[in-house]
């Protein structure tokens, strides 16, 4: 180790639950100033090694399989019959174009990808992979990239990360009738056409303030309305197959279980198409009254017909929700949701409007949907720096644009990369947004975006 690079070593041979661990705690040790080299790795290995944070890889290995008449082909090794001087001249080729590969995808966000492509024929590749989750989701899960899906995307920190908090969320009221829904292609949901005539039908219905609407997806498996700015439920694609797996099936068994509509809801309609069937089945195993419409294309005029009589019917005898309490109740859920424990500092204001663009609470935030939920104005941030929220202390200058690593002296509370942090300027709060990099590392770099600032005092 040295004062630019720390070295990992044996990173090939360890075992993967084993390089997990170590790489939980080689930051730590090291410090974000330095470089991390992980010396003679097979090239298979660099995107997931990359993942976890390693820096720097050589072509060791490349040199010693080109002398036994290898050929390095997009990372994987295949036996040759070439002459190993112009193997080797090729394979430092493919290296090349291989680690600009993986240099593109970390620039363009889509590290996590190229991953996956690396693990579907790769066990050990795979098995690092499953046992990071829990790893990512702690050094930060909240960066608003695109999540191309697919069935390894049960495992994407993100998604977890997204499933677990729905623990933290509650639905706007009690008493309402849960009225679950198809996702869509377009994100949020709210804005696409489906979703737009779902919203007309029922706006025709009395008292249609009472339903409260959850949409079923994969990988994420439920989404309340309220949820939909929230990363990633605004940042995914997922081919549409209409076939659930039984790990996808079990995924919204497990999702059902965090939002225990048996306590929440008197009622369930679903109006889920190919999914009705299955999400009818899981809402009675927790004993929810629950009415399946059966429309086999619920965005269909016919479809729309059914929907809104089932709907008229079963909110009959429902009590009356006004928009004041609906929308209350809405900031409350939201709130709990991004702020979990420290939510109250938000929800105790004056309430007003109501979703998706027009709740506020009072003058402390507004839904933004570059946050992906409740953004905190100035009046908001110093609020929430007194309940105990995140916090940096800068040097004493005048903070016009974004806040680098340069200017930050110290800090308070842990955060993760993509969450609100509050900046304080000699005991001032004089700024407020979006963590670009962890606590540790804005002490440590010197160098870099640290805080994408939205409001400044």
């Amino acid at each position: 180790m040295s004062e630019e690079i720390a070295v990992l070593d044996n990173a090939s041979s360890l075992q993967p639950q084993k390089l997990v661990e170590i790489a939980s705690h080689f930051r730590k040790e090291a410090g974000y100033s330095r470089l991390l080299y992980a010396p003679a790795v097979e090239p298979s290995d660099m995107p997931i090694l990359a993942y976890l944070g390693v820096d720097v890889f050589d072509d060791l290995n490349v040199e010693l399989r080109s002398a036994t008449s290898w050929a390095l082909d997009a990372g994987s090794w295949t036996k040759v019959n070439t002459k190993a001087k112009d193997l080797q001249s090729q394979n430092r080729e493919e290296l090349e174009r291989w680690l600009l590969k993986i240099r593109t995808s970390i620039m363009n966000g889509t590290l996590r990808e190229l991953v996956e492509v690396t693990s579907l024929h790769n066990p050990r590749v795979s098995q690092i992979l499953h046992h990071s989750t829990s790893l990512l989701i702690e050094k930060g899960a909240r960066r608003n990239v695109m999540i191309r899906a697919n069935n390894l995307s049960l495992e994407n920190p993100s998604v977890v990360d997204f499933q677990q908090r729905l623990s933290d969320y509650v639905p706007p009221a009690k008493n309402m009738v849960l009225l679950v829904l198809p996702c869509s292609a377009r994100k949020p949901y709210f804005k696409s056409s489906s979703h737009k005539r779902f919203y007309n039908t029922i706006k025709a219905v009395d008292n249609y303030l009472a339903l409260h609407i959850v949409s079923v997806t994969s990988p994420l498996g439920l989404v309340p309305r309220e949820l939909e700015f929230c990363y990633p439920a605004a940042h995914y694609d997922i081919a549409v197959t209409g076939d659930w797996s039984a790990s996808e099936v079990q995924m919204l068994r497990e999702q059902f279980s965090r939002l225990e509509p048996e306590k929440h809801y008197l009622k369930a309609i679903v109006h889920a198409g190919s999914s009705s069937k299955i999400i009818t089945e899981l809402l009675r195993e927790r004993k929810v009254d629950t009415i399946d419409t059966e429309a086999e294309k619920p965005s269909s005029s016919e479809g729309l017909e059914i929907l809104q009589e089932i709907t008229r019917t079963a909110i009959a005898e429902i009590p009356v929700l006004s928009s004041k309490d609906r929308a209350k109740g809405e900031a409350i859920g939201l709130a709990k949701f991004q702020y979990g424990e420290s939510s109250p500092f938000l929800t105790e204001s004056e309430i007003s409007g109501h979703m998706p663009y027009k709740l506020r609470c009072g003058d402390l935030a507004t839904i933004s949907p570059r946050v992906g939920g409740l953004g905190l104005t100035v009046a908001g941030a110093a609020k929430y720096a007194a309940n105990g929220g995140p916090s940096i202390t800068a040097e004493d200058f005048k903070l016009v644009g974004d806040l680098f690593a340069i200017g930050v002296k110290s800090y308070d509370g842990h955060w993760v990369i993509g969450d609100q942090v509050v900046i304080k300027q000699n005991g001032k709060v004089t700024g407020v947004g979006i963590a670009k990099m962890n606590p540790e590392e804005m002490i440590s770099m010197g160098r870099g975006l640290a805080v994408e600032v939205r409001h400044h005092a």
